[in-house]
C-alpha cells in the first residue's frame, strides 16, 4: 500500500502533535516511575521539593558497547545524566554541582538552603561567574546575575562573537582577559575540547588567584590512563586514534576528542590546580562526581 502524501500545511501540525503526544507519554510513565520508587526529594537548585525522573534510556545500548560499560556503570552514568527535577530540570549533576557551590561560598556565613535563594544574595551578586556551555538548571538560576557570563560553544561562529544573543566562546581559546573570574562553570565539556591541556591553562588563565573551576567530567573507572581518542586536522577535520565515540548517543552526538582515565587529576596538577574530589571515588556504581579546581593565590 502507497503512502499518501500529505500537504505541507497538514503535515506540520501533525508531526507536531505526534511528537507532544510521545513527550508527554515519556513524562507520564517518568512520574509514575519516580512515584512508585519513591523518588522525592528537596532540589539543592531550585529549593522545591520534587520528584526525580531517573531514566535509564538516557544511555542508550549503542554508547554501552562502544564505552564497554558494564550494566553498573550504564545505570550509574544514566542516574548522572537524569534524576532530572520534576520543577527545574537540573540533572543530577547539575544538583550535586549546585551542593558543592553551597558548600564552598555561604551567605551572611551560614549555607543557603539551595541555589536559587544562593543567587538572590549579596553575595552571588558580587560574584564573577562564566559558564562555558550551558549547565540546564543552574543556567536558569543564575541568568540574572549581573555578573554572569554564559557561553556556548557555537560553530564556524568567531571567537566572543554573539550569534542570535548568545555568545560564543571555545574552551580551548577564551576570549576573557587574565583573572577575570571568581567562578568557572563546566559540565560535561572537557572530554570534547580537542586539546585538554590547554582548555586547563586557559581556565587556569581566566581565574582570578584563589578562583575555583568547579565542574563534572566523564572519568571512566575501567581506565587507568586519560588517553586521546581522536585529534583535529589542520583542516578542521577529525582523525581518530581510538574507537569513536560520541555523547550521548554513541555513533550520535559530540566527539570525544579525550578520555578521561584514574589519572585525571593528574593532569589538573599539572595545569596548576588544587583539586578535591566531591562525592568521590569515582566507582562503577557512581560517576557523578564534582571536581573542584582552586588556582593558587602564589
Amino acid at each position: 500500500m502507497s503512502k499518501i502524501p500529505l500537504p505541507h500545511p497538514v503535515k506540520g501540525p501533525l508531526v507536531a502533535a505526534w511528537n507532544e503526544a510521545h513527550r508527554l507519554g515519556w513524562l507520564a510513565r517518568d512520574y509514575a516511575s519516580a512515584m512508585a520508587c519513591g523518588r522525592a526529594e528537596r532540589c539543592s537548585v531550585c529549593g522545591e521539593k520534587r520528584y526525580m525522573f531517573y531514566r535509564r534510556r538516557v544511555i542508550p545500548a549503542r554508547l554501552v558497547e562502544l564505552w564497554g560499560l558494564t550494566r553498573r556503570q550504564a545505570e550509574a552514568l544514566a542516574r548522572k545524566e537524569s534524576c532530572d527535577c520534576a520543577g527545574c530540570g537540573a540533572k543530577l549533576r547539575a544538583r550535586r554541582m549546585a551542593e558543592v557551590l553551597l558548600d564552598l561560598y555561604p551567605t551572611d556565613g551560614r549555607r543557603a538552603p539551595d541555589l536559587r535563594t544562593w543567587a538572590r544574595s549579596d553575595e552571588a551578586g558580587a560574584m564573577r561567574i562564566a559558564e562555558i556551555n550551558r549547565i540546564d538548571g543552574i543556567h536558569e538560576t543564575l541568568e540574572n546575575l549581573a555578573r554572569f557570563h554564559p557561553s556556548d560553544y557555537i560553530p564556524n561562529a568567531h571567537p566572543g562573537a554573539y550569534v542570535k544573543g548568545l555568545r560564543h566562546e571555545d574552551l580551548a581559546r577564551l576570549t576573557y582577559e587574565d583573572d577575570r573570574f571568581d567562578l568557572v562553570l563546566t559540565s560535561e565539556t572537557l572530554e570534547h575540547v580537542p586539546d585538554l591541556a590547554r582548555a586547563l591553562d586557559e581556565v587556569h588563565r581566566v581565574l582570578v588567584p584563589g578562583g575555583l573551576h568547579v565542574f563534572t567530567a566523564p572519568v571512566s573507572p575501567h581506565f587507568a590512563e586519560t588517553f586521546p581518542r581522536a585529534r583535529l586536522r589542520r583542516d578542521g577535520s577529525i582523525e581518530d586514534l581510538a574507537t569513536p565515540i560520541r555523547h550521548p548517543g554513541g555513533d550520535v552526538g559530540y566527539p570525544v576528542f579525550t578520555e578521561l582515565g584514574m589519572d585525571f587529576p593528574d593532569w589538573l596538577a599539572h595545569a596548576g590546580f588544587e583539586t578535591e574530589t566531591r562525592f568521590g571515588p569515582v566507582r562503577d556504581d557512581d560517576l557523578a562526581q564534582v571536581y573542584v579546581s582552586r588556582k593558587p593565590t602564589v
